[in-house]
């Protein structure tokens, strides 16, 4: 489904534009279930773009009429796969230049302009549909941001830095839920299983993933924090099973069978999730789990923080 759909954007950007040009200049990547690499044939596509700029003026090295016909050609490849069309009427759909992920980094201008979820997202769970150049080059120049004190440090670094922001996206997500409480209550529900799951797998897999590589080298340089960040999120998981002891091995192993069982319940419409979470003992059941799932995460860090000190340090940083 996915080379399906990265296929399906080349063919219609190039229905209107220079596909060779634009590649080098702006990249879409997918989010959610597409930038997780665990879509189904009703997943909702959620994209994000982003421009590289000129390296003076900062000016985007996208044109105004450019953008909106690749808006609009985000909005027919939609309804070409018959999905849902964006959220909030296309309001989040616009092109952010890589510096505007970057120049409000840890600002509180970061939450408002939505650079702050898109940067959070690439880093977490994207996946290139268009522009791969462009995409590793935002990638590379977010990680290098935050490992801006790499060199003062290169024997013993801990990214305390990208940790926070992960934390702090976390957060926001939770805070997001509760403020919602509004509407039907199978909605919430239903909102509640997915950040249970698949939200809190984006970020605890990048942190576990990043605390099993402590583990071995006492640091973690820019480079391997890149091929972690660009890798999947239950593939990161799987790489940082090799790296950590048997307890956290078999803690691992649980939270795929609990993750695969979350895609299997949740591998329906929208509306037949929502029915079937006016069952209260469905919904008691799908709590049951999401806990099992969140107490495995914790278990999984707890255990690679008893390896060593040094481990027990990169663990006091995620609560402290």
């Amino acid at each position: 489904m996915l080379e399906r759909v990265e296929k399906l954007v080349s063919t219609s950007i190039g229905e209107w534009g220079d596909v060779s040009s634009l590649e080098k200049r702006v990249c879409v990547y997918a989010t959610g279930s597409y930038g997780r690499r665990d879509a189904s044939k009703i997943s909702d596509l959620d994209l994000f773009i982003v421009s590289k700029e000129e390296d003076l003026t900062r000016e985007r090295l996208i044109s105004g009429l450019e953008e909106i016909e690749l808006l609009a050609t985000i909005v027919r490849v939609n309804r070409q796969l018959c999905l849902p069309d964006p959220d909030a009427d296309g309001s989040f759909l616009s092109v952010h230049k890589v510096s505007e992920y970057l120049v409000g980094l840890g600002k509180p201008s970061d939450d408002a302009d939505n650079t702050f979820t898109g940067r959070l997202l690439l880093l977490l769970e994207s996946y290139p549909l268009f522009g791969k150049d462009v995409y590793d080059h935002a990638l590379r120049e977010c990680v290098e941001r935050y490992w801006i004190d790499f060199h003062d440090h290169s024997d013993s670094f801990l990214p305390a830095f990208l940790i926070n922001d992960i934390l702090r996206f976390w957060r926001t997500l939770c805070v997001n839920y509760e403020a919602g409480s509004t509407g039907p209550p199978e909605k919430r529900r239903a909102k509640n299983y997915k950040l249970k799951h698949s939200r809190m797998l984006i970020c605890y897999s990048a942190i576990i993933a990043l605390q099993a590589e402590y583990i071995q080298n006492q640091t973690i340089s820019p480079e391997t924090a890149l091929l972690l960040l660009k890798d999947s999120p239950l593939n990161r998981l799987d790489v940082a099973k090799k790296k950590i002891g048997k307890g956290g091995f078999d803690h691992i192993d649980r939270l795929f069978d609990l993750y695969e069982k979350f895609l299997c319940e949740t591998d329906c419409s929208k509306e037949i999730l929502y029915e079937k979470m006016k069952d209260p003992d469905y919904y008691k059941s799908c709590l049951s789990e999401a806990r099992q799932f969140g107490d495995s995460v914790f278990s999984i860090m707890q255990e690679i923080a008893k390896t060593d000190e040094s481990c027990q340090r990169f663990f006091r940083y995620i609560a402290v």
